[in-house]
């Protein structure tokens, strides 16, 4: 057997070396799956949303036109359910409730002197009628007695009409000047701008607009692909996409409510993308979101 020399030995181990080290370098290395490339398998749609307030803003509208006498509260003001928010000037109304007072008064007076009229003709019809049965009078006084009678009894009825006009006139009265005063129908914030003292505000157009303290939630528009792949129970991330908080994470939401009929877009991202018809689903956060009414938001809903 023919023996190789030390030194080609030496070389060729070494070369076998470098030519096994340089295939080892090509081979590709198998990809590993990351949290990314599982979290989007785990979507089952996406959908852009906007933050809300459960029940929305409340619009806060007079009931009768008038003049601001006082404004108590400014734009931003933490309010309690039934603080009085602004006041018109009720002094004609003022006037309309004295006078309905006025006028109580005197008919419930008249209605006090026509019962005791009553009562003292009841006595002497009643004497009449027995001293008319025993002898002792004569059956024509009885008789006048009893037409006299009827006829403050009628007096009665009338006056008893009349005071119950009165009341109810006080009490319309009253009404219309309660109606003067804008109350908070719930606690939460003023918002937007409040009418000062003097400015005219009409009945039926919001003076001011409440936002009230309830949990927010968010209201997603559904594209016709994805309206049956969303059920109520699902759980979604919520993340803030505009007003210079990109990406912002907000707590993790749990659909509440979607609706049974398509509705046309209503946010500006949809109408731009060309879609008409979506499907609106409501959500409530798991827990405190830290987000303003009107933001909007992205929203992936997971299996």
């Amino acid at each position: 057997m023919t023996r190789m020399p030390p030194l080609f030995s030496l070389s060729f181990s070494l070369g076998a070396a470098l030519l096994l080290g340089a295939c080892s370098k090509d081979a590709p290395v198998p990809a590993q799956p990351t949290a990314a490339t599982s979290a989007s398998a785990d979507n089952v749609a996406v959908a852009r949303g906007i933050i809300d307030v459960e029940g929305g803003l409340i619009a806060l509208v007079p009931a009768m036109d008038g003049s601001v006498s006082t404004a108590p509260v400014k734009e931003g003001a933490v309010v309690r359910k039934g603080d009085v928010l602004l006041t018109l000037d009720g002094a004609l109304l003022e006037q309309e409730v004295g006078m309905a007072n006025a006028d109580l008064a005197l008919a419930t007076d008249r209605l006090k002197g026509s019962q005791a009229q009553l009562r003292e003709l009841e006595r002497n019809a009643t004497r009449l009628a027995t001293g008319a049965s025993e002898g002792v009078s004569s059956s024509q006084q009885a008789d006048a007695a009893r037409q006299q009678l009827a006829g403050v009894r009628a007096d009665v009825d009338v006056a008893g009409a009349q005071v119950d006009m009165a009341q109810h006139k006080l009490e319309h009265a009253g009404l219309k000047l309660r109606q003067m005063s804008l109350t908070a129908p719930d606690a939460g914030i003023v918002v937007g701008q409040v009418p000062g003292v003097g400015a005219f505000v009409q009945a039926g157009k919001p003076a001011m607009s409440l936002l009230p303290a309830r949990p927010l939630q968010v209201r997603a528009e559904l594209s016709a692909a994805y309206a049956d792949a969303v059920q109520v129970g699902m759980r979604a991330t919520v993340v803030i996409d505009s007003d210079g908080a990109e990406g912002k994470p907000l707590p993790v939401a749990r659909v509440v409510r979607i609706s049974p009929v398509f509705a046309q877009a209503r946010l500006p991202e949809d109408a731009g993308r060309g879609v008409a018809k979506v499907v609106e689903c409501v959500l409530e956060f798991e827990s405190a979101a830290k987000a303003r009414v009107g933001q909007h938001v992205r929203v992936e809903f997971h299996r």
